[in-house]
């Protein structure tokens, strides 16, 4: 897997080191393309056995929805270095007179609101795959059920972890009504897939225990 330009070894070495980006929220949209991967190992491990022909056709869409989804995380994980960067490098931008403080406040304004955006658009990308993922955990392959758990597990660390990139950046916004827009909306998502990715979960385990 590659994002930002990286191997997943330069990758996982560049997200610890002290550079700006790649960070969470690019890192959120990972856990999100790895939960899609899985769905798809369990779509393909589904696919094919006379166990499931009843419900092949719902496996072939959600595995061509599922690679649509790990193509878009891989993408929004690099967008949200895109549109973080400049923004770290603003914060140390110092204003020397008024006219500079005002377009200071202004380009900031913007780079916090793009750069609360994408994480907001990584928690949409996972959510939307809540449905499809519960459904492979009930009907997908048996031999793989312990993978979508794990998909499960992987898709409620993407929200949870975008989430924590939006409320950074809405926070030091000063358009309060937009920022709280943004922030009622991502609280909405975050607590519908919380509840129900744990529910999937503990259903999975039950079966694994």
């Amino acid at each position: 897997m590659n994002t930002a330009g990286y191997n997943i070894d330069e990758y996982i070495k560049e997200l610890g080191s002290k550079a700006p980006v790649p960070g969470g929220g690019g890192a959120s949209a990972v856990a999100g393309a790895l939960s899609a991967a899985l769905s798809s190992m369990v779509c393909n491990l589904t696919v094919g056995k006379k166990s499931y022909i009843s419900v092949e056709d719902d496996i072939k869409k959600i595995l061509e929805n599922m690679n649509k989804h790990m193509e878009s995380f891989i993408k929004l994980s690099d967008k949200d270095a895109e549109v973080f960067y400049p923004l770290s490098q603003a914060y140390s931008f110092k204003p020397q007179n008024d006219e500079e403080k005002k377009m200071h406040e202004e380009n900031m304004e913007k780079l916090l609101f793009d750069a609360a955006m994408v994480p907001l658009y990584i928690m949409k990308e996972a959510y939307s795959m809540l449905v499809a993922v519960d459904f492979l955990a009930k009907k997908g392959s048996k031999l793989a059920v312990s993978d979508a758990g794990v998909a499960v597990s992987m898709l409620r660390s993407a929200v949870c972890g975008a989430m924590m990139n939006v409320v950074i950046n809405v926070k030091y916004m000063k358009n309060r009504e937009k920022a709280q827009d943004l922030m009622d909306e991502a609280s909405e998502i975050l607590e519908n897939t919380m509840n129900k990715a744990d529910i999937i979960y503990r259903k999975v385990l039950e079966v694994l225990l």
